[in-house]
């Protein structure tokens, strides 16, 4: 069957590239003849560019750009190298016969600013195929009352329709939407895939890392106190582009620094799910803000609780049980 992607790929955010990847390993390897639709909307890539008009009225930002250009650069070359060992396709002139939307947060109005008709289905290129989401996400952020007639309007464009955390689940069916839970692909994909696609690990020795995709001053606190007790290095992962002192990864080196780390303190789902993944000793570290709702649904449904050890040998069964799960999801979609 030939299948289309249509997903944040082209965002240089570690989570949004991984995920993608990873759903497109999955199904490549069911057989699949599997494309990225090449969907580059403005609202998408210009948070990421890396010299912005802007800075021309603020010379410190100006001075900061310019200071860390060269890592910066770097690091989205790493970016770029990384989205093109993956197929894509362009948005006109390829037809597909099933597309999956997702997963990532294509229905957050906070990043697309009003719903966006090409992450619901509702453009030219959805016509005649089999449209299908998985593991999509609304951020937590609710729409306004207009906005819900909208996408409840475009819902009906689905074949199926598999969202990210339980909570959403429960918000689509108190309006008659039935939807399934999907585990987010860089779990449904496993070890077997992010070993493939990480490089060698940038750092050596022992090290504790932190990653915040949400500032939260607690974690490198937190981190360091760990490192002064265990006789550890603190690593951290630059949030944004031009974080000062913070070394630029590209997203092979990523997952290799959550794979080589004896410790990690993140906000961040993909900290937390790859901590899961390489049965690292973590802390998740809440934010206070939506973004943490699937993180703790995550945690929910593995039966981790917050601050404590995790018992691998049962997190590693549950995570089995749903894989299992999402996996007759997309093989019955496809049908």
């Amino acid at each position: 069957m030939k299948i289309g992607i249509l997903t944040f790929h082209a965002a240089r955010n570690y989570g949004a590239v991984l995920q993608c990847r990873c759903l497109y390993e999955v199904l490549k390897g069911l057989g699949h003849d599997v494309s990225v639709i090449d969907y580059r909307p403005d609202y998408l890539t210009a948070p990421y560019k890396l010299w912005k008009k802007s800075y021309f009225r603020h010379p410190g930002s100006m001075l900061k750009a310019g200071i860390h250009m060269a890592a910066a650069l770097r690091r989205d070359a790493g970016f770029s190298s990384f989205e093109k060992e993956m197929r894509l396709s362009p948005m006109e002139g390829e037809r597909f016969d099933a597309i999956f939307y997702g997963s990532d947060q294509i229905w957050n109005r906070n990043i697309t600013q009003e719903p966006d008709p090409v992450f619901f289905a509702a453009s030219p290129l959805a016509e005649g195929a089999r449209n299908i989401s998985y593991a999509a996400s609304d951020g937590g952020i609710s729409p306004s009352e207009e906005e819900q007639k909208t996408v409840r309007g475009y819902l009906h464009n689905f074949y199926r329709i598999g969202v990210r955390e339980y909570p959403m689940q429960e918000r689509m069916d108190s309006v008659g939407i039935p939807a399934a839970v999907n585990l987010d692909p860089v779990l449904l994909a496993g070890r077997g895939v992010t070993d493939k696609i990480c490089s060698a690990s940038p750092e050596q020795g022992r090290y504790i890392l932190t990653y915040e995709a949400v500032d939260q001053p607690e974690v490198l606190s937190h981190a360091r106190r760990i490192a002064s007790e265990k006789g550890l290095r603190v690593v951290s992962i630059a949030r944004t582009p031009y974080s000062a002192g913070i070394k630029r990864f590209n997203p092979k080196e990523f997952v290799a620094l959550f794979k080589g780390a004896e410790s990690i303190v993140t906000t961040s789902f993909h900290g937390v799910a790859l901590s899961i993944l390489y049965h690292k000793d973590f802390r998740f570290v809440p934010s206070g803000g939506s973004s943490d709702e699937r993180i703790l649904s995550l945690l929910d449904a593995l039966g981790i609780e917050a601050g404590a050890a995790p018992d691998y040998d049962k997190v590693d069964g549950k995570l089995e049980g749903l894989r299992k799960e999402s996996m007759n999801y997309i093989e019955e979609a496809l049908k």
